[in-house]
């Protein structure tokens, strides 16, 4: 499970130019740098054919309509569809045969449901994304899941896992993003005890994926679980991986035999050998942490 950098902007929209964006991680850190925080549904995102200067560096100006939903901070915009606006990475003048990114994650809106972290312009028929080039949005499910708002801290927390639970469902090839922003809203006690209640009633690859995230909290009692998930062959790579890991840092003895048998199986794919590199470390990683417990080191 993979993460990136941190920290927020606090200036008006109008001195974007002069500032570093920065990448939130934390829907808190998010919520703190908006203005508003809704969900609504989004048009496909456009390019504009105007460009701004952030950072040094020239960016596209992005745009999309927004039909907006539930506004869990803010007032509600004057208008609805509102116009948002964000920017791209590298304006389309200079990219010459693609360009090669590293950094943090970047995008500015998923056509379709999002969960929105806004700032205010000086037009009031357009907003802003929180910070500009790097992600903000999060993508929701298609359907909105029942809940009521009153905006208290209880009522945004528990509004918010129901739509991190629905996307959960729906996007299982992202779901571990989806289960650690609910460890991300709720806090680790919270999070262990909804996510335990909540992978009683899921599909069995979402319980495995679950079973790895709370295994990786100390919750041992799913390590069977994700054990069945490290030493199932028709399970995506990168899944068995994360399971390899957890169970490399928090596992019991009754994983060595399973991570030792996913580490020695043949590998024909480059999937594979890189699974089995992970398996290996994670043997190694248990094996150690389990020798110094024995002699009662930390």
């Amino acid at each position: 499970m993979r993460a990136a950098i941190l920290l927020l902007l606090t200036v008006p929209p109008s001195t974007y130019a002069a500032e570093i964006p920065r990448y939130l991680p934390s829907v808190w850190q998010r919520w703190d740098a908006s203005d508003w925080v809704c969900t609504g549904a989004a048009s496909a995102p456009i390019r504009t054919g105007n460009t701004r200067t952030i950072d040094g560096k020239v960016r596209d100006r992005l745009s999309s309509k927004v039909k907006l939903e539930t506004c869990f901070k803010g007032g509600r915009p004057v208008s609805s569809p509102v116009r948002i606006i964000g920017y791209s990475e590298v304006a389309s003048k200079d990219i010459h045969g693609g360009y090669i990114y590293a950094g943090p994650p970047i995008g500015f809106l998923s056509k379709g449901r999002d969960l929105l972290f806004l700032r205010q312009t000086s037009n009031p028929h357009e907003l802003e994304v929180a910070v500009p080039v790097y992600e903000t949005a999060i993508r929701l499910a298609d359907s909105q899941p029942y809940y009521t708002n009153d905006k208290s801290a209880t009522s945004v927390r528990f509004a918010l896992t129901l739509e991190f639970e629905a996307a959960l469902l729906q996007f299982d090839g992202s779901d571990v993003i989806y289960i650690e922003r609910i460890f991300d809203l709720l806090g680790k006690t919270e999070g262990i005890a909804e996510l335990s209640r909540f992978s009683k009633t899921v599909a069995l690859p979402i319980q495995r994926d679950i079973a790895v995230a709370l295994v990786a909290h100390d919750q041992l009692e799913y390590e069977p679980i994700a054990i069945s998930l490290l030493i199932d062959d028709s399970a995506p790579a990168w899944k068995r991986e994360n399971a390899a890991s957890a169970l490399g840092r928090h596992g019991t003895e009754r994983a060595l035999p399973y991570l030792r048998q996913v580490a020695s199986a043949p590998a024909t794919t480059d999937d594979l050998k890189t699974l089995h590199v992970w398996a290996l470390e994670a043997c190694q990683r248990l094996e150690s942490r389990l020798t110094q417990q024995r002699n009662g080191g930390d």
